[in-house]
């Protein structure tokens, strides 16, 4: 039975794997959830970002994860004059459901085109409408690691980088019972969609250590990845079957049901 293993935190799969389900119904769908997202709600952070706000020119919400969570430590409405910046749509879309759009009068950067959502992509459409950095305050809000290059960017150009960690990462645990589940599979016909080179790796890192049962994975799962760097890191892993997409659900179920085509 051809299979499709979504790799996001819970809940965070919900919309991708409605989709899958409606656009492909003949696809099992197993949730493996790599990273659990735990939200910082240390009190002396929340003031810390409260001060920082009346401070900061930018705020960059490095992913969905640190507006959700970036927000509860806020736990207010977000301040209208403070322009936004996030990495793509995702992002743009948990803007959304708080009422934060430009409709409302709120000022949001973030590249349109899917090909480029990444860091990359956020500095080349910050580039456009802002050309001096010089004295300017940057507050990431974030997880824990992560995002190195655009922060760099920022130095270069003049800018004060700020950090608030709103949430950390805690991989899933090696005797979770859904990698039973895994063992089970006939890796052929199975294919992973990947998002974060970190949650990647904590799959690595466990398969490395069952190799009993995983040593096929590398050579006949697929790896469906949404960025060139996640595909490189399942190379340089070891997996044979690789396969890159642009960012974002569309595209994640355009690239499966490509997948689902070419092993029938």
């Amino acid at each position: 039975m051809s299979t499709i293993v979504l790799t996001r935190p819970i809940g965070q799969s919900h919309r991708l794997g409605e989709l899958l389900k409606e656009q492909l119904p003949g696809l099992e769908q197993i949730q493996l959830p790599l990273l659990s997202i735990v939200p910082n709600e240390d009190q002396a952070e929340a003031q810390r970002l409260r001060a920082l706000l009346t401070t900061v020119d930018l705020a960059i919400f490095v992913s969905p994860n640190a507006i959700e969570c970036g927000m509860r430590l806020w736990g207010a409405d977000w301040p209208k004059n403070l322009p936004i910046a996030v990495i793509g749509g995702g992002s743009a879309d948990a803007l959304e459901r708080r009422g934060i759009t430009k409709e409302h009068n709120y000022q949001i950067y973030f590249p349109k085109d899917p090909e480029h959502w990444d860091s990359e992509g956020l500095w080349a459409e910050l580039s456009k409408t802002i050309s001096n950095w010089k004295g300017k305050k940057i507050l990431f809000l974030k997880g824990a690691g992560g995002r190195e290059w655009l922060g760099e960017q920022f130095l270069n150009h003049g800018a004060e980088i700020y950090q608030v960690s709103t949430y950390r990462r805690v991989p899933l645990a090696i005797d979770a019972p859904v990698w039973q589940s895994l063992q089970k599979l006939n890796p052929k016909e199975v294919a992973c969609l990947i998002t974060s080179s970190e949650a990647l790796q904590h799959m690595v890192d466990v398969f490395k250590q069952q190799l009993s049962w995983t040593k096929e994975w590398f050579n006949l799962a697929t790896m469906i990845c949404s960025h060139e760097r996640i595909a490189k890191t399942a190379r340089d892993a070891g997996f044979k079957q690789v396969e890159l997409c642009a960012a974002g659900d569309q595209n994640l179920l355009a690239a499966s049901q490509r997948w689902l085509e070419q092993i029938k």
